[in-house]
């Protein structure tokens, strides 16, 4: 697996970062341990966690597992990126409870958690708390001081978005300049075949004018584009494939996941290590974020990073998306 540059940072990360969620919870330790020794074996270096800044729901095993995992293996620390993802969500902050400080208390809890000293990237996920109109909302300019005294304080290194849109991206970047102190240094945003938001249009630009890295989240669109659906079996037994079906499941959706197929079989992969070289194809991606169940997805999504699409693939591929504009899809 080959590093890619991560925006200004100087920090070099592997071009899938393992989405880790599901450690603790879906996996127990012992799958955890061995999904997360082969990813390393592989050559990754970049994990995400999650936690959610709120006083209810707390989402702490993925946390605590990935900190059990590197307390068993001495040194490795110094070699992987970590990442938390921090969700605000709700009701945030208790009365009189400054952002600053309720983000400073769940950064020092993640790292308890880790076991570690420092996060090398807190994400910080767009919700209802930097929305207008709203009664849980907090001025950004506090949020940016606060994360200026965690980097200070060697708390964290660097800082990102999840979810915002482009123009709150922006607007963040000039408070953040105003301020004269630490800024969002990366994006993350859906990004897939089938969720291309405005990449080309916006976001490309934005990175490529302030250096900032991209994280191209959900980049197999929620699993659907792993093909294991079929034209229409299975989207209905869980309430994660209904919502797979509600969005994707049409005409421009399957003619997509036929074209992938086709592909695969030419170059002897599957539909979803073609959806992934393709995103891995467009430079302004630092990183896709993976979410594996056990080492061998881990072996599948790293074979991926050695296929090469050709620009007729590239080309079919865009025209299976033309559905998009019938009135049927």
């Amino acid at each position: 697996m080959n590093q890619r540059k991560f925006g200004r940072t100087g920090l070099s990360v592997s071009e899938l970062c393992l989405g880790a969620l599901q450690l603790g919870w879906l996996n127990d330790a012992d799958a955890s341990f061995n999904l997360l020794d082969t990813y390393r074996e592989l050559g990754g270096n970049f994990i995400q966690t999650s936690t959610v800044a709120s006083n209810q729901n707390v989402v702490t095993q993925s946390e605590q597992t990935l900190g059990a995992w590197l307390s068993q293996r001495p040194g490795v620390r110094q070699h992987c990126v970590l990442s938390t993802r921090m969700v605000f969500s709700g009701q945030l902050q208790a009365p009189g409870q400054s952002l600053a400080r309720l983000v400073r208390e769940q950064c020092e809890a993640s790292l308890r958690r880790l076991g570690v000293s420092h996060l090398d990237l807190l994400v910080c996920e767009w919700d209802d708390c930097f929305a207008p109109n709203t009664r849980c909302l907090r001025p950004m300019d506090e949020l940016f001081v606060g994360l200026e005294n965690l980097i200070r304080a060697g708390i964290i290194r660097y800082v990102g978005a999840a979810g915002f849109p482009s123009w709150r991206f922006v607007e963040a970047l000039g408070r953040s300049d105003r301020l004269r102190g630490c800024r969002f240094d990366s994006l993350q945003q859906k990004f897939s075949i089938l969720e291309q938001g405005n990449l080309y249009t916006d976001v490309s630009a934005i990175a490529r004018e302030y250096k900032v890295g991209f994280l191209a989240e959900s980049p197999l669109a929620g699993g659907f584009l792993t093909g294991k659906y079929g034209r229409s079996e299975g989207l209905h037994v869980s309430e994660r494939a209904k919502k797979l079906a509600l969005r994707y499941a049409n005409r421009r959706g399957f003619s997509v996941i036929a074209t992938l197929e086709a592909i695969g079989r030419e170059l002897n992969a599957t539909p979803a290590q073609v959806a992934l070289a393709w995103v891995l194809r467009h430079e302004i991606v630092s990183s896709a974020i993976i979410g594996c169940n056990h080492s061998g997805h881990v072996h599948t999504s790293v074979a991926a990073t050695q296929i090469e699409l050709s620009n007729e693939h590239v080309w079919r591929l865009e025209y299976a998306l033309a559905p998009i504009f019938n009135s049927e899809s």
